[in-house]
């Protein structure tokens, strides 16, 4: 097969040129900021600082919330050095532990916030290199700088080749490490332009977690094909006040922040727009369905939510609404440039949801057995999301498996939190985990006799978790009644 142009290094090089003076990342908490030009020379001297410390063609781990420097490592290992592998910044020990040997990670750069969590690791992987972003990575930048002899002189990666690594939810007791290309995550960047405009005097507010697909791919790197600004949030309760400074014309959520946002606006007498900070032009919102009686609400004051559906293992690339769409079930118009199909539907068109493109990603880490498992033969993409599509627009109803989705976008297995809680106690006979109210809710089943202080057990258990996991309301029920 012909080799396909590694269109991040193109990209890299053009901006270098065309908007290098430009203010590009700015973090609102330390008011760091960079320019087009200090960013691709900072991915430069990383690169170069990774392969003249050994690890050309490794796999290189980020435990960090959202930074600046996590951005320049994303891309510089993307592009020029091996694997990166974004790992969630609220992971507790025993998931940085199973990431870090599943994915054969060598160099680890955290951030100062997951010291903790790093400290009571670092004895079982001795041959692992730790590094903590605030206390090293201005002098692994001023090394490479020193090593490098021009900028551009490294070889880009293949366009193809395994460049980055996102984690998904499965239906396993951990979550899937799923590889994506630059072919895939540059795929869907020409149908994101059919639906909207931005460019260098736009600016995105970006709170999405960078080890996301949507929030790393759609937000960040599809900026380095547009020029527009990003602004990197701070603290997620004083959001309304960072984007009131901010002033954003693009933005994405989850609808729990959205319905925030509007109930907030409705308390102080204020437009939703003036939260927003009055310029906002494209809202998206994806990760859970987005009920009609917000998405009218903010079409009042002619805000139109951008729904947009995707996966992990599809680049984030798969339906996103136009602007001014009004139809209220739609999950989003699919991307102009992927095949779609339904399989196996029913009498009413529903059925599980297949797509194919070159956004498709190659398979899970060390799993070839699961990715078999979603690939069709004929090179489509399994969802496991039972839906229909009518006039080019996505309508879902459902998971095939026991995966559930949070109000904050997060997707987790029913049946990982259920055999957790199972765990807790002997006396639990059964668990049924699910969302009720937009918050993950257990139903445990026990003996009207047990002794088992279950709000001392949950609350044990839900030290453990990461955030997006823990159990927020839970009932126990006599396990009798189970028995009919």
């Amino acid at each position: 097969m012909e080799q396909r142009i590694n269109q991040l290094n193109e990209f890299l090089k053009e901006d270098y040129t065309r908007w290098g003076s430009r203010e590009y990342l700015e973090e609102f908490g330390t008011g760091k900021k960079v320019t087009f030009a200090e960013f691709i020379e900072d991915v430069n001297y990383l690169a170069q600082w990774f392969i003249s410390n050994g690890y050309k063609g490794k796999n290189i781990g980020i435990f960090s919330p959202n930074s600046i420097a996590w951005m320049i490592t994303d891309i510089a290992v993307m592009n020029y050095v091996g694997m990166c592998v974004g790992l969630s910044k609220d992971w507790v020990g025993e998931n940085l532990i199973y990431a870090i040997e599943k994915c054969d990670i060598e160099c680890l750069l955290y951030g100062a916030a997951n010291a903790e969590v790093v400290d009571g690791v670092k004895d079982r992987f001795p041959g692992i290199r730790f590094i903590c972003i605030e206390e090293e990575f201005d002098k692994m930048l001023e090394e490479g700088k020193r090593d490098l002899p021009e900028l551009f002189a490294l070889p880009e990666q293949s366009s193809d080749a395994p460049a980055k690594v996102v984690f998904t939810s499965g239906t396993t007791s951990f979550p899937k490490a799923v590889m994506l290309s630059i072919t895939n995550c540059f795929f869907s960047w020409k149908s994101l332009q059919r639906r909207i405009t931005l460019g260098t005097d736009d600016i995105c507010y970006l709170f999405l977690p960078l080890n996301h697909t949507y929030g790393s791919i759609f937000n960040f790197m599809y900026s380095l094909v547009f020029g527009y600004k990003i602004v990197l949030a701070d603290k997620i309760p004083e959001m309304a006040q960072e984007m009131m400074a901010v002033r954003p014309t693009a933005f994405s959520a989850v609808p729990l922040v959205c319905k925030k946002f509007q109930d907030g606006a409705a308390a102080m007498n204020l437009p939703i727009q003036a939260l927003l900070g009055g310029r906002l032009k494209y809202l998206f919102c994806g990760g859970a369905t987005l009920p009609l009686e917000m998405r009218n609400a903010y079409a009042k004051e002619g805000i139109y939510l951008m729904n947009a559906y995707a996966l992990s293992e599809t680049a984030s690339g798969f339906a996103i609404d136009y602007p001014n769409e009004t139809d209220p079930d739609s999950a989003g118009t699919v991307l102009e440039d992927v095949e779609v199909k339904v399989v196996d539907p029913e009498e009413d068109g529903y059925g599980e949801l297949a797509i194919r493109g070159d956004n498709i990603f190659l398979g899970y880490y060390k799993d070839e057995e699961a990715t078999r498992k979603v690939m069709a033969p004929d090179g489509f993409f399994l969802t496991g999301d039972i839906g229909k599509i009518v006039d080019n627009k996505v309508y879902l109803r459902g998971r095939k498996d026991t995966m559930i989705t949070l109000s904050n976008g997060e997707n987790i297995s029913s049946s990982k939190i259920a055999s957790k809680v199972k765990a807790i106690s002997p006396d639990i006979v059964q668990v049924k985990a699910y969302v009720r109210d937009g918050i993950l809710t257990c139903d445990i089943y026990a003996p009207a006799d047990s002794s088992a202080d279950f709000d001392k057990l949950i609350a044990d258990l839900n030290n453990t978790l990461p955030k997006f996991e823990r159990i927020k309301a839970f009932t126990v029920m006599d396990s009798a009644g189970l028995i009919k």
